[in-house]
C-alpha cells in the first residue's frame, strides 16, 4: 500500500468478515509486530453514550498541560483519519501507510492459525503499532463495542478507567438488559484500576462497586466533582470541586458530566488547575451539536440511541426557535422510542436515508408510517426561516450530511 486510498480500500474489504469478539487475534497480532500495548500510559474509556466527548476534554486539558496526547476513537465525523490523533492532529498519510502496511503483513503471517481479522481488530492494531513508534505521553483509547471482549481491551495495565454511561444499544451483541451491557462495559477494569464513572441508573451502581471492590480497583463517581452548573443563552456552565465556574467548550447538561469525568481523571494524574480549566473552554468534538451553520441554523448532534436522543432533548428545550428536526435512525435501533422522544420539542420531524448498510431505505420508512424526504433534494431546497434544523439519528449519517453541506453550500446567502 502506498497511499491512504490503499489503506482504505484494504480496510474496507475486511469489512466483510463482521465482528467476531474476543481478544485472542489482537494478542497474537500484537505479539507479531513486538508491541506492548502498555508500554505507553494509557486511560481507556467505554460506554453507551459520551465518550468522545469525554476524550475530547481529557485530551484539550493534557495538552494544556504540555503533554503529547494520542487518542484512539470512533467513529469519524469528518475524515478517516481523526480515528487515530497526536494532538488533535490526524495521523499524516505516510504514518497511516507505514502502519497499515506492518499490520497486513503481521495479518498475511498469522492468518493460518488465527484466521482472519476484522476490520476494527486491524485499525486497533494500527492505531497501537503508531503509537508505539511515536510514544506520546498518554494514549486515550476509547473502546468500540463493549468493552470486555472489545479489540482495545488488550490494554493490562491503564491508568484509569472511564465508565461513561450505560444504555440500550448493540443489544444483539452485548446483551438484552441493562446489567447484561453493563457487564461488557465493565471489563475495562483491571486489578488496581483507577476507575471514574458518570451518573449510572441506580440498579447498575452496586455491581459496579462490587465490581471495582473484587478487584481492588479505587472508584470515583462523576458527581462528587460536580459543585454546580447552569445552561443559558451563552453557553454551558460548570463549577467543579476546586475549579472556578467556566464554560464548557462542549454545550448541554449531558457534557458537564463529560467533562467532570475528565476533571477527576486529570486531577489524579497531577495536571494543573489551569489546564484542567483551559481544557474545558478549548474542548471541540464534532457532530455534539455542532453548529455548522448560523443563517440558517443548522445543528448536528450524532445522538443515536434513547439515551443520546434524551440529552439532546433536553438540551432543545432551551432553544427558543422553531425546530425541525431531520434524521436517519440505522435499522437496528429502537426507533419509535427515539422518535416519541423528538416529538416533545417539535411536530416537524422528517426521516430519511443515505448509502450505509444498516440504513432504512425510503421504503421501509414509508411503510412505518415515517414523514419521509429524499436528502439531496431536501437539502439543496432548504432555507429554514426563522428555524433550527437540527440533523440527527446517527454518527454516520451526520457526517454524511456535514460533507454534503460543506460541498454543496447551500448556505452561501448567509454565513457558514
Amino acid at each position: 500500500m502506498e497511499t491512504r486510498e490503499d489503506v482504505l480500500e484494504w480496510l474496507s474489504r475486511l469489512l466483510a468478515f463482521g465482528i467476531k469478539p474476543g481478544l485472542s487475534r489482537m494478542e497474537a497480532l500484537l505479539e507479531e509486530l513486538k508491541i506492548d500495548p502498555d508500554a505507553v500510559p494509557t486511560i481507556h474509556v467505554a460506554g453507551t453514550n459520551g465518550k468522545g466527548s469525554t476524550v475530547a476534554f481529557l485530551r484539550e486539558m493534557g495538552m494544556a498541560e504540555g503533554l503529547h496526547i494520542g487518542t484512539f476513537t470512533s467513529p469519524y465525523i469528518i475524515q478517516f483519519e481523526e480515528r487515530i490523533m497526536l494532538n488533535g492532529v490526524p495521523i499524516a498519510e505516510a504514518n497511516l501507510v507505514k502502519a497499515a502496511n506492518a499490520v497486513k503483513q503481521a495479518m498475511t503471517e498469522l492468518e493460518p492459525t488465527i484466521g482472519t481479522v476484522t476490520e476494527f481488530e486491524a485499525l486497533t492494531a494500527l492505531a497501537f503499532y503508531h503509537f508505539n513508534q511515536v510514544r506520546p505521553d498518554f494514549v486515550i483509547y476509547e473502546v468500540g463495542l463493549g468493552g470486555i471482549y472489545d479489540s482495545t481491551n488488550v490494554l493490562k495495565q491503564p491508568i484509569a478507567a472511564i465508565i461513561t454511561s450505560i444504555g440500550h444499544d448493540h443489544q444483539a451483541i452485548l446483551g438484552d438488559t441493562l446489567q447484561e451491557i453493563a457487564l461488557q462495559k465493565f471489563g475495562i477494569i483491571k486489578e488496581g484500576t483507577s476507575v471514574i464513572a458518570g451518573k449510572l441508573q441506580e440498579e447498575l451502581t452496586v455491581p459496579l462497586m462490587a465490581y471495582c471492590g473484587d478487584r481492588a480497583a479505587t472508584l470515583k463517581w462523576s458527581q462528587e466533582a460536580i459543585v454546580s452548573y447552569r445552561l443559558n443563552a451563552t453557553g454551558t456552565w460548570a463549577t467543579y470541586e476546586g475549579i472556578p465556574e467556566t464554560r464548557l467548550g462542549l454545550e448541554g447538561h449531558h457534557q458537564v458530566e463529560n467533562a467532570a469525568n475528565a476533571v477527576i481523571c486529570a486531577k489524579k494524574l497531577g495536571w494543573s488547575k489551569t489546564a484542567i480549566r483551559r481544557g474545558l473552554r478549548n474542548a471541540k468534538h464534532p457532530g455534539r451539536f455542532e453548529t455548522i451553520s448560523r443563517e440558517p441554523r443548522i445543528i448536528l448532534d450524532g445522538a443515536h440511541n434513547p439515551e443520546g436522543v434524551k440529552a439532546l432533548v433536553d438540551r432543545l428545550k432551551q432553544e427558543t426557535m422553531p425546530i425541525v428536526i431531520l434524521c436517519s435512525i440505522l435499522r437496528d435501533k429502537d426507533r419509535l422510542a427515539m422518535i416519541k422522544q423528538f416529538q416533545e420539542v417539535t411536530p416537524t420531524i422528517m426521516e430519511t436515508t443515505f448509502d450505509f448498510s444498516r440504513a432504512r431505505s425510503l421504503e421501509e420508512l414509508t411503510a412505518d408510517g415515517a414523514n419521509v424526504i429524499e436528502l439531496d433534494s431536501f437539502l439543496a431546497e432548504y432555507e429554514g426561516t426563522n428555524q433550527t434544523l437540527i440533523v440527527t439519528g446517527s454518527l454516520y449519517f451526520i457526517s454524511v450530511v456535514r460533507e454534503k453541506i460543506l460541498r454543496q453550500r447551500f448556505t452561501k446567502k448567509g454565513k457558514l
